[in-house]
C-alpha cells in the first residue's frame, strides 16, 4: 500500500513537473510574440516581428555568401563585425523601413486593394506541402503563429503599395531623372560581340550524326590550343588595329550564337542576358564591362571555351530592348532611393530600441 502511494506521488509530480515546463515554453514564446522589442513612430514592434526580418536577412546573407558560409559562418568576420551581429543590425534597419513606409502610407492616404490585403493571407493557407514546411519553421524560429506572421507581411506589401504611389509622382523624391537613367543603364547594361577561337577540337557534329564522319585522327590537345591563342592573337591585333569587326566574326568565329544573336548579347553586369534566357561565364562578363561602348578589349580573354576577342557595342537607341533597359535600370535607381528616402525619415520617427531584449537574441 505504502509502494503504491509513493508511485502515485512520484506519477503526480512527474505530471506537475511537465505541466510547469509546458507553461514556462509556452510563456517564453509568448514573450516573444508580444514583448516590446522597439517603438516606431508610436508603433510598438514586438520581438517575433523582429525575429521574422531576422530570418530573411540570415537567408539572404547565407545566398550570398555561397560556399563561405561554412558551419561556423555567423562566427565570421565581415567589415570588423560578426557575420551574426551583421545580420542582426540589417534585421533592426529592414524593421524600421518597414515601419516607417507603414506610418507614412497611412499618412499620405495609401492603402492595399482587397486582393493585395488578402495576399498574405492565402500564403499562410497555403496547401502545398513545402509552404506549409517553411512556414512551420518560421513559427518555430520566430514564436509567431501564422496569422501574426500574416500580419507582418501585409506591412511589407504596405511598404511595396507606398514605393509604387510614390515612383509614380511626378516630383517625387525617388524619381530620378533621364540623364541619371541613361548613365545607370550605361554602367549596368553591354550589348557585346565577340570572336570565339575554341581551344579544343570541333567535330563536324551534323556528319557524325549521319554516321558520314570519318573516325578522327589523334589530335595533340597541347599544340592545338597553342595554335589557338597564336590565331586568337592574330585577330585581336587585327580588331585593335580597327578592322571590320563584323567581318571578323564570320570569318574566324566559332560561337553559333553570333548568327542567331546577329546584334550582339545584351547582358548586364552580372552576365545574365536581357531576354533571361540564360547567363554568360564570368570570363567574357567582365572582359565586357572592363572596357566603354565601341571599344574592343585589348587583351585577350581566355575561358572553357576558348579565347574571346570581345567587343563592346553602344546600347540600341530605340526599340523593345532599350525600354526594358532603361525600365529596369529606373527601378534600381529608385529601390536604392526609397531605401535612402526613409532611412532619411529615422530623426523624425522617435525610434526607441530595447537593447536588453535585442542583445540577448542570438543568431545561429
Amino acid at each position: 500500500m505504502l509502494n503504491a502511494l509513493k508511485a502515485t506521488i512520484k506519477w503526480i509530480a512527474a505530471i506537475v513537473i511537465i505541466c510547469a515546463v509546458a507553461v514556462f515554453l509556452a510563456s517564453i514564446n509568448g514573450l516573444s510574440v508580444s514583448r516590446k522589442i522597439a517603438t516606431v513612430g508610436g508603433n510598438d514592434v514586438t520581438e517575433a516581428e523582429y525575429k521574422y526580418y531576422l530570418e530573411m536577412i540570415k537567408d539572404q546573407m547565407i545566398s550570398e555568401a555561397g560556399e563561405n558560409a561554412g558551419d561556423d559562418y555567423w562566427n565570421s568576420d565581415i567589415d570588423g563585425k560578426k557575420a551574426s551581429e551583421v545580420a542582426k543590425e540589417k534585421a533592426m534597419d529592414e524593421l524600421i523601413r518597414v515601419e516607417t513606409a507603414v506610418v507614412k502610407a497611412k499618412e499620405a492616404g495609401v492603402t492595399l486593394t482587397q486582393e493585395q490585403a488578402s495576399n498574405a493571407r492565402s500564403i499562410v493557407n497555403a496547401d502545398d506541402a513545402a509552404t506549409k514546411e517553411q512556414l512551420k519553421e518560421l513559427e518555430k524560429k520566430t514564436g509567431a503563429d501564422k496569422y501574426q506572421i500574416a500580419d507582418i507581411m501585409e506591412k511589407t506589401f504596405l511598404s511595396s503599395a507606398y514605393y509604387q504611389s510614390l515612383s509614380q509622382q511626378e516630383n517625387s523624391p525617388i524619381k530620378p531623372d533621364d540623364e541619371t537613367v541613361k548613365n545607370a543603364a550605361n554602367e549596368k547594361y553591354a550589348v557585346v560581340k565577340h570572336v570565339l577561337i575554341s581551344n579544343t577540337p570541333q567535330q563536324d557534329a551534323a556528319a557524325a550524326a549521319d554516321g558520314a564522319a570519318e573516325p578522327a585522327e589523334e589530335v595533340d590537345t597541347e599544340q592545338y590550343a597553342a595554335d589557338a591563342k597564336a590565331k586568337a592573337e592574330e585577330v585581336l591585333a587585327k580588331a585593335v588595329k580597327g578592322d571590320n569587326f563584323e567581318n571578323l566574326i564570320k570569318e574566324y568565329g566559332e560561337d553559333p550564337g553570333m548568327e542567331t544573336s546577329p546584334d550582339g548579347y545584351v547582358i548586364d553586369e552580372t552576365g545574365a542576358t536581357l531576354d533571361g534566357t540564360g547567363s554568360m561565364i564570368q570570363e567574357f562578363t567582365d572582359g565586357t564591362f572592363a572596357v566603354k561602348p565601341g571599344e574592343v578589349n585589348p587583351n585577350l580573354i581566355e575561358s572553357t571555351y576558348g579565347w574571346h576577342i570581345i567587343k563592346r557595342y553602344p546600347l540600341p537607341e530605340d526599340g523593345e530592348d532599350l525600354t526594358k533597359i532603361l525600365s529596369t535600370a529606373s527601378n534600381s535607381i529608385m529601390s536604392d532611393k526609397y531605401t535612402e528616402y526613409l532611412d532619411g525619415l529615422k530623426d523624425s520617427m522617435n525610434i526607441t530600441i530595447n537593447e536588453k531584449i535585442y542583445n540577448k537574441i542570438k543568431v545561429k
